[in-house]
Parts: structure tokens; C-alpha cells; sequence
């Protein structure tokens, strides 16, 4: 049974109860005819049920602590951090990844040694379960080129990562296989992925991602979420 399925599941709970209660009270009252408090239960529990289900799903959407608590160990919402090796050479960029309670979306970049900005990609499809791994379908486009490829990403979400019940995991490493471009068929097979630490902007992220790059002592990296 899904998330979803148990939150609909409690929130039909509760109007049943609802039901049942307001049904007991109207039966006392001899001045209100049957069919007047069977119309009176039936509408007022309709807009109980669906003010309800308007009710949570705002509340978990505004919340990221409910957000956390709704998808437990696929809260990833935030920016993260990744880095591979190709061709000899390490390359870092940042995951913007935002979610709801339906959905799911990544834009990001990666940067050079210098801190600039040498790509840029956006998630073009919703992940997808298959064979027990989750993979989510990308468009990048390199900067200085501006060639244009796709590529697919498996994800490997670490669940124990989980820290408490208010965060989602913290770590996950990935492969990607590059689509077009000639990168055709190129397979990045150790992409690892960490969250941000929390309160840090995106330049301090990087900051410290080119520090670890250049293989500056990990603790002054302020890119990886210590907390």
C-alpha cells in the first residue's frame, strides 16, 4: 500500500467517524424528518471529506517536515551535491531536486575548476520504478559547445542515510548513460550524490566543492551536510 493510499485511507477514517457521530445526533432530534437528516449527513460529510483532503495535502505541501514524514525515505528535496570521474578527471555540480506530494523535478549544473558553470541539465521525466531502482530521464546541454544530449540516471538512494523521521536520506550514488551527442553510449558509473548542508547558498556549495576538488582537508568543504 502506497503513502498516498493510507493518507486517503485515515482521512475516510475520520468522515466515517463523522458520520456515524452526526448520524447518532440528528436520530435524537424527532422535530427532522429522515429523509431531511440522511441529505443533511450525506452532503456535510461529502465537504468534510473533500475540505479534508484539501486540508492535508496543503499542509504536507506547505511543510517540509510532513513532506519528509509523507515520503520518508524518498524525501530528497533540496540541492545536493554529485561528483564522478571521466576521462581522468573529476567533475562536481549541484542537483536542484524539488518535490511535492506527487511529483518530482531536477534542474542543476556542473562547474569546473575554477567554479564556473560548464553545464546545465533539467530532469525531463518523472522517476520511474524499474526492477527495484529508480531512474529519471535527463536533457544537458554543455556550455561551451552548446551540444545538446539526453542521458539516463539510476538512482541508488541510500535508506539508512535517513538521519530522523523530519529529513530523507542523505546519501545516493547513481550511474548515468549518456544519449546523442558524442557521447553516445557513455556510462558514468560512479556518480555520487550528497546533500547540501542545511543554510548554506549555492556559492558557499560550490565553494567547497572546488576546495575538495583541489584536495583541500574534506572538513573545511562546506558542500557536504555535517548535521
Amino acid at each position: 500500500m502506497t503513502i498516498l493510499e493510507k493518507v486517503n485511507i485515515l482521512i475516510l477514517l475520520v468522515t466515517i467517524s463523522y458520520i456515524m457521530a452526526l448520524s447518532n445526533l440528528l436520530s435524537n432530534i424527532d422535530d427532522i424528518q429522515p429523509q431531511i437528516r440522511w441529505l443533511i449527513t450525506f452532503f456535510t460529510s461529502v465537504g468534510l471529506f473533500r475540505l479534508l483532503i484539501l486540508l492535508v495535502y496543503w499542509l504536507i505541501h506547505r511543510s517540509d517536515a510532513l513532506l519528509a514524514l509523507y515520503h520518508r525515505n524518498r524525501f530528497l528535496k533540496g540541492l545536493w551535491t554529485y561528483s564522478y570521474e571521466a576521462n581522468g578527471k573529476r567533475h562536481v555540480g549541484i542537483w536542484r531536486i524539488a518535490q511535492d506530494v506527487s511529483s518530482l523535478s531536477v534542474t542543476g549544473y556542473g562547474v569546473d575548476a575554477d567554479g564556473k558553470m560548464d553545464s546545465h541539465f533539467r530532469s525531463i521525466s518523472q522517476p520511474f520504478e524499474h526492477q527495484g531502482v529508480d531512474e529519471i530521464m535527463f536533457a544537458r546541454t554543455d556550455i561551451a559547445s552548446g551540444d545538446e544530449h539526453y542521458s539516463k540516471s539510476t538512482l541508488y538512494i541510500d535508506p539508512l542515510s535517513r538521519r530522523s523521521w523530519l529529513s530523507g536520506p542523505t546519501d545516493i550514488r547513481a550511474q548515468s548513460v549518456l544519449y546523442g551527442y558524442d557521447e553516445d553510449g557513455v556510462r558514468h558509473a560512479e556518480l555520487v550524490l550528497h546533500r547540501a548542508g542545511k543554510g548554506l547558498s549555492e556559492h558557499e556549495i560550490v565553494e567547497g566543492l572546488i576546495a575538495e576538488a583541489h584536495n583541500v582537508d574534506p572538513r573545511q568543504s562546506k558542500g557536504i551536510d555535517e548535521s
